[in-house]
């Protein structure tokens, strides 16, 4: 019987093979065209009314980190087949919830980055778009002690937003 079902794997995977099933996706779930061979990510500047200075630099190599890690594709120093621009555009602290004895009872921490998609060999998908992620902390949290987590964590949610469409485009 185990005969039986590794000749229906090997004709499943011999008929997806041939129709091509494997030539835009990888097992890691991406969906970039097999002519597209680079990336390239230019300095995501800081334009929000508040600024944390790191933020430009971690927010771009995050950028870059994550299509090499989850992709085939090659950092390049040029303009790449896949080129990736922006900004951050907010970075704010606003009371989320209210409270009757203290007043801000919660905060909602956001940041938005605009970002500009452009692919030479597919200008059908080229985008400028913005991201945006939010979380609620407790307003008598001191910020600058949480600041860095929050960040980080938003972060890597704007980061994997802006990968789903660009790579996981399905």
């Amino acid at each position: 019987m185990n005969w039986i079902k590794s000749c229906l794997l090997l004709v499943l995977i011999a008929t997806l093979s041939s129709c091509n099933f494997f030539r835009h996706y990888d097992f890691r779930g991406a969906n970039i065209p097999e002519d597209v061979q680079t990336f390239s990510v230019e300095y995501f500047t800081n334009e929000a009314e508040y600024i944390n200075p790191s933020l430009s630099m971690d927010f771009t190599e995050k950028m870059k980190t994550k299509f090499q890690t989850e992709t085939r594709l090659g950092l390049s120093a040029n303009p790449g087949d896949y080129q990736f621009a922006g900004r951050i555009t907010r970075y704010s602290i606003t009371p989320a919830t209210l409270n009757n004895n203290t007043g801000t009872a919660q905060n909602q921490f956001s940041i938005t980055v605009r970002v500009e998609f452009a692919s030479p060999l597919y200008p059908e998908k080229n985008f400028a778009q913005d991201f945006s992620f939010f979380k609620i902390f407790e307003a008598n949290q001191n910020f600058q002690s949480i600041e860095s987590a929050l960040t980080d964590e938003i972060t890597d949610n704007l980061v994997q937003q802006i990968f789903a469409k660009v790579a996981l485009d399905w």
